[in-house]
């Protein structure tokens, strides 16, 4: 593999740096859903921010004495009222992520070995560089897809606790994708640029300059004239 080429492939180990950091940041941030919520009985002066996370969240309420700020455990959450998500879909969007970021990350260790050697295993080489980062993307849609359902089955409905409610806090039309989603998305585009690149890097061939075999053809004609 030419020099040109394994610069190519160290590219791939660039993306899936940042996919990496994209995945971490979409498990640790509090912005998978955000909404805005209100007092069915005071909506004139009552205002509310309910930011969800997979594991923790923010949660600012005002019923006209001032801002309180709350913090939000999901897992409790979802214990205490399990309407308020489908835990099958909370669980199963968490493994995605989970294996979305086993694939990039072994994604990343063999772009940096295929950048300096050619290894002689299928896995550790450039079929794995395919393998490791279409799972990642299949992995990372599926979690994407996954949250997607489960917005709208439950979280564009309500995202307020069971004692909110009582309270008639509602959020109900008010909620909306947060940004922590569309790391997932980022992440899986960049996977997505990998593969490409991987192709571009191994596919590419010198032309060969063609045989003379019609010259030859040629000068045998006249030969035998």
């Amino acid at each position: 593999m030419s020099l040109n080429k394994r610069r190519l492939i160290f590219c791939t180990f660039i993306y899936s740096c940042a996919a990496i950091g994209l995945l971490g940041a979409a498990l640790g941030t509090k912005r998978w859903v955000v909404a805005s919520a209100r007092r069915t009985s005071n909506t004139t002066e009552s205002v509310g921010q309910v930011n969800l996370g997979l594991f923790y969240g923010d949660k600012y309420l005002n019923i006209g004495y001032g801002l309180r700020t709350y913090s939000v455990d999901v897992i409790e959450m979802m214990k205490n009222d399990p309407e308020i998500m489908i835990y099958s879909l909370w669980v199963l969007t968490v493994i995605f992520i989970m294996a979305g970021l086993t694939m990039t990350i072994a994604a990343a260790v063999f772009a940096v070995i295929n950048s300096a050697i050619t290894p002689i295993s299928a896995l550790a080489g450039v079929p794995g560089l395919y393998f490791w980062n279409i799972s990642a993307i299949l992995f990372e849609l599926f979690a994407a897809g996954l949250w997607v359902t489960q917005f709208y089955q439950r979280l564009q409905f309500n995202v307020m606790s069971k004692d909110d409610r009582r309270n008639k806090w509602t959020s109900e039309g008010n909620a909306s994708l947060g940004y922590s989603f569309w790391f997932i998305i980022l992440a899986s585009i960049l996977h997505m640029i990998n593969v490409f690149t991987v192709f571009w890097a191994t596919c590419s061939r010198t032309k060969k300059s063609p045989s003379p075999i019609i010259e030859e053809k040629t000068n045998g004609a006249i030969m035998l004239y």
